[in-house]
C-alpha cells in the first residue's frame, strides 16, 4: 500500500465533509445527490439505481479539475466510471482545500493538495459498501471483492450492486485507515480517456456565467471611472433610468450599475451616463511614471530580504541570504557579469469577460458565477448585504478562463451591490471587453537586477539578486511573512535548486496603486525569466555550453537533469546549426515537478520566426496525461503571447489597452509545433496547471541570442524584433 501523509482519522472526516450528522441518508446538501440513495458527506453520494455523485470541490476552468478529483475518488470507490456524474460545488467548508485551508482553484493545489484526502474517501467508501454486502450476504467481508460499481462472492457467484447497498452502507463507521490500492493496480488514474465535461461544452449545455438565467431576471451594464476605488459621480442618471426597460441605476464600486431587463437595453442606458471621477488613486499615471517608481524604489525603498528556498526538499527548506558573504565573494570573484532585465504589466485577457449573477429576496443571497475563490466570495457576498453567512449562497459555474483573474472577488462585490438595488430578482452583471481590460488586477511589472561572480574557469560563486515592483500582498492588505518581501515578486529570483555557494534575493516594493493580482504562473511568470536569462548569460560569458552549465549545478536533483536530458534530444540541441538559426533552454520547477522548455528560432536581420518549441515535464503521477500535454501546450502558447507582445500601457490616470485591437493575442499562424513528453520521476503527483508558462519566455529569448541576436533583457520581444508567422 502506498504511503500517504498520514492524517488522523477526525481530521480527514472533517476535511471531507464526514464529521458528526454529515454521513446522511437522501438528497444531502442541495445540489449534491437528487433521488434516493445515500450521502457519503459533501463530494459523494451513490443512488440507489447504482449512479455515483460526485461534486467536484475546486473550480472548473478548462484544467480538467473535475475530471482528475473525480477519478481519483472514482478509482479508490472501484465504481463503473460511465455511471459517475460531477456536479459543480457551492461555497462549503466541506469543500476546503486540506493544504491550502481553503477552498479555491489556484496555485496549482488542486490535485496536489486534494488527491490523499479523496482517495481515502473513495476508498472508505468502498470499504463499507463491501462491510454491507457481507452483512446482506452474511459471508465474511475477507471473500468479497468490489469493481465497476459491484460487490462479488466468487465462490457463490452472488453480486450485489453498490445501489443496493448505498443506504445500509452509509450508516457504517469509517475506516481510520482504509486500505488503498497500489499504483499498479491502477485503471483510471494515469490513463487516457475523452473527459466528461466534452459533450456538455461541445453541445452548449455547460453553464458558464453568461448562461446564468431564471424567469424574471433582470441584467445590469456597468458605467466606470478608471479604478475600483474611484471616487465617481455621474450625469444622466434620469436620462438613464426613463430608457425602455431599465428597472433602477445604482452605485457601485468606481462607478455604476444600469439594471434593465435586457442586456442591450441596459448597455445603450449605463450609455448616457456621463462619469466625473474626482478622485482617483492612479490619477495622473502613466508609463513613463511607472517606470520611474519603479527604477527609483532601488534606490529610495530599503530593500526587503527574501530567503533561498528549497522547495523540492519535504518539508521546504529556507536559507536566509547572507549579504556579507556574497558582497565578500562578489569581491574577490576575477570575472563578473551585471544585467537588468524587466518585464511590463500584463492582462489576464480571458476569454470570457468577468460576469457574475446574484439575487436578494426573502432575506437571503444567492451568488452564481464563474469563480475560483467561492468561500471568499460568499464572505464579501455577505458583508456587502449585510447578512450572516448562513444566509448567503455562493454556487460555481463553468469558467472561461482564470487564470488567476477569477481568484479575486472584486466582481463579486460589484455584482451583490448591483443585486441590492433590484430585490427579489437575479441580476446578471456583464462586464464589457473594455471593461474587463480596464478593472483588470493586472501582473505587476517588474525590473531586476543581477551582479554575479565567476571563477577564471566560468564556474559560479555567487549571486546577487534585486528586483522591484508592485506588491500584490500589499495592494490586497495581505500579510506576508513578517521581515520578508513578497513572495510573488521575489520568490525563485535566484533558484535555489542550483548548487553555487552565495545566493542573495532583496525585494524594494514600488508605490504605485494600480490594481494587481495574480497571473498564471505568479511570481515564476517573471522571475523565470529574469533567472534562467541570467544563468543562459552567466553560461555564454564562461564560454561553456548553457544546457551543460545548468546540468553541472543540478547533481542533487536527477530529475532537473532528467527533463533537460529529455527536452535537448527533442529539440536537436547538440545537432549543427545553420548561420541565423539558434537554439534555446530553460527550466523551471514547482512543487514536485519539473519542467524544461527548448525553443528553435530563425533570425534575419530583425526578422524573427520561431521553429519549433520542445517541453519535457515530470509532474510525477499525471491522473490524465491527456490532460496534462493539454494544460502544458496551453500554458506555453499563454507564456508565449506574454513574451512576444504582452503589454499594459497607461496614460492620464488610465489603462489604455481596451480590447484584443491593442493587446496582441497568439492567433494559430503564431504558434509553431509544440511537442511535449511526460517524465515519471515520483508517484506522488505534482504541479501541472501553471507549469508550462514560465520557461518559454527565457528559452525563447536564450534562442534568438544563440542565433546571433540581441540579447532580450526587456518583454515582449515585439517591440525589438518583427515576429514572423511560425512554422507550421
Amino acid at each position: 500500500m502506498e504511503t500517504l501523509a498520514k492524517v488522523d482519522r477526525r481530521s480527514l472526516l472533517k476535511a471531507l465533509g464526514l464529521g458528526a450528522g454529515a454521513l446522511v441518508i437522501g438528497a444531502g446538501p442541495a445540489g449534491a445527490q437528487g433521488g434516493s440513495g445515500a450521502q457519503f458527506g459533501a463530494m459523494l453520494g451513490i443512488g440507489a439505481d447504482g449512479a455515483v455523485t460526485i461534486v467536484c470541490p475546486s473550480s472548473e476552468m478548462g484544467q480538467g479539475t473535475q475530471e482528475a478529483l473525480a477519478r481519483i475518488i472514482a478509482e479508490e470507490l472501484d465504481c463503473d466510471w460511465a455511471h459517475v456524474i460531477i456536479r459543480q460545488p457551492w461555497a462549503d467548508k466541506a469543500f476546503i482545500n486540506p493544504v491550502a485551508k481553503r477552498q479555491l482553484t489556484a496555485n496549482s493545489m488542486t490535485v496536489t493538495g486534494y488527491y490523499p484526502a479523496l482517495r481515502r474517501l473513495g476508498a472508505a467508501a468502498r470499504a463499507v459498501l463491501i462491510d454491507a454486502a457481507a452483512a446482506k450476504l452474511a459471508v465474511p467481508a475477507s471473500e468479497l471483492s468490489a469493481s465497476k460499481g459491484q460487490v462479488r462472492h466468487v465462490s457463490s457467484n452472488r453480486v450485489l450492486g453498490y445501489g443496493e447497498l448505498a443506504a445500509a452502507a452509509s450508516a457504517l463507521p469509517l475506516p481510520a485507515e482504509p486500505k488503498l490500492k497500489m499504483a499498479a493496480d491502477f485503471a483510471l488514474i494515469g490513463k487516457r480517456s475523452p473527459r466528461k465535461d466534452l459533450a456538455a461544452k461541445v453541445t452548449g449545455r455547460a453553464e458558464f456565467g453568461i448562461d446564468v438565467h431564471e424567469d424574471g431576471m433582470l441584467v445590469a451594464a456597468l458605467s466606470l471611472g478608471p479604478h475600483r476605488h474611484a471616487k465617481a459621480s455621474a450625469t444622466g442618471i434620469d436620462e438613464a433610468k426613463a430608457m425602455p426597460g431599465v428597472k433602477a441605476v445604482v452605485p457601485v464600486n468606481g462607478g455604476y450599475a444600469v439594471i434593465a431587463d435586457r442586456f442591450w437595453r441596459a448597455r445603450k442606458a449605463a450609455e448616457k451616463l456621463l462619469v466625473t471621477v474626482s478622485e482617483s488613486p492612479i490619477a495622473g499615471l502613466d508609463d513613463a511614471k511607472v517606470a520611474a517608481a519603479i527604477s527609483s524604489a532601488f534606490d529610495t525603498v530599503p530593500a526587503e530580504p527574501f530567503p533561498d528556498v528549497d522547495i523540492v526538499s519535504i518539508p521546504q527548506r529556507f536559507t536566509p541570504g547572507n549579504p556579507e558573504a556574497v558582497a565578500k565573494a562578489l569581491a574577490a570573484a576575477p570575472r563578473k557579469l551585471e544585467a537588468e532585465y524587466s518585464v511590463p504589466y500584463l492582462a489576464h485577457a480571458t476569454l470570457e469577460p468577468l460576469v457574475c449573477s446574484a439575487r436578494l429576496k426573502d432575506g437571503e443571497l444567492l451568488v452564481r458565477g464563474p469563480l475560483q475563490a467561492p468561500e471568499a466570495s460568499r464572505d464579501i457576498a455577505a458583508k456587502v448585504a449585510g447578512l450572516p453567512l448562513e444566509k448567503v449562497r455562493v454556487e460555481v459555474t463553468y469558467i472561461g478562463g482564470g487564470f488567476g483573474r477569477k481568484w479575486s472577488i472584486d466582481f463579486v462585490e460589484v455584482a451583490v451591490q448591483a443585486a441590492l438595488g433590484a430585490p427579489g430578482h437575479m441580476v446578471k452583471t456583464i462586464w464589457t471587453r473594455e471593461q474587463d481590460f480596464a478593472q483588470d488586477e493586472f501582473r505587476p511589472a517588474f525590473t531586476a537586477r543581477y551582479t554575479a561572480g565567476m571563477a577564471e574557469d566560468g564556474k559560479l560563486l555567487a549571486m546577487d539578486s534585486r528586483i522591484a515592483g508592485q506588491s500584490i500582498n500589499r495592494f490586497h492588505k495581505r500579510k506576508g511573512p513578517p521581515g520578508q518581501g513578497d513572495p510573488s515578486a521575489a520568490a525563485m529570483l535566484v533558484y535555489g535548486v542550483y548548487d553555487f555557494p552565495d545566493k542573495l534575493i532583496r525585494y524594494h516594493p514600488a508605490d504605485l496603486s494600480i490594481p494587481v493580482g495574480f497571473w498564471r504562473s505568479v511570481t515564476l511568470s517573471q522571475n523565470a525569466f529574469f533567472a534562467e536569462s541570467m544563468i543562459d548569460e552567466v553560461a555564454r560569458a564562461a564560454k561553456a555550453d548553457p544546457l551543460a552549465y545548468r546540468r553541472a549545478m543540478l547533481a542533487k536533483h536527477p530529475r532537473g537533469v532528467a527533463v533537460l536530458d529529455k527536452v535537448a534530444a527533442m529539440i536537436g540541441w547538440n545537432a549543427k546549426r545553420a548561420k541565423g538559426r539558434g537554439r534555446g533552454v530553460a527550466l523551471s520547477y514547482a512543487d514536485n515537478a519539473w519542467c524544461a522548455q527548448a525553443v528553435e528560432v530563425s533570425l534575419k536581420g530583425k526578422a524573427l520566426t520561431i521553429e519549433r518549441i520542445a517541453c519535457a515535464f515530470d509532474c510525477g503521477l499525471a491522473i490524465d496525461p491527456a490532460s496534462v500535454e493539454a494544460q502544458m501546450s496551453g500554458g506555453i502558447i499563454f507564456g508565449l503571447q506574454a513574451a512576444l507582445w504582452g503589454e499594459v500601457h497607461f496614460a492620464d490616470g488610465a489603462v489604455t489597452s481596451a480590447n484584443f485591437s491593442d493587446y496582441r493575442m497568439a492567433t494559430l499562424a503564431d504558434v509553431p509545433r509544440v511537442e511535449v513528453a511526460l517524465l515519471h520521476g515520483s508517484d506522488r503527483p505534482g504541479s501541472v496547471g501553471e507549469s508550462g508558462v514560465p520557461g518559454i519566455a527565457p528559452a525563447l529569448a536564450n534562442a534568438i541570442a544563440d542565433a546571433g541576436g540581441p540579447r532580450i533583457r526587456k518583454l515582449p520581444i515585439a517591440n525589438s524584433l518583427d515576429i514572423q508567422e511560425a512554422r507550421a
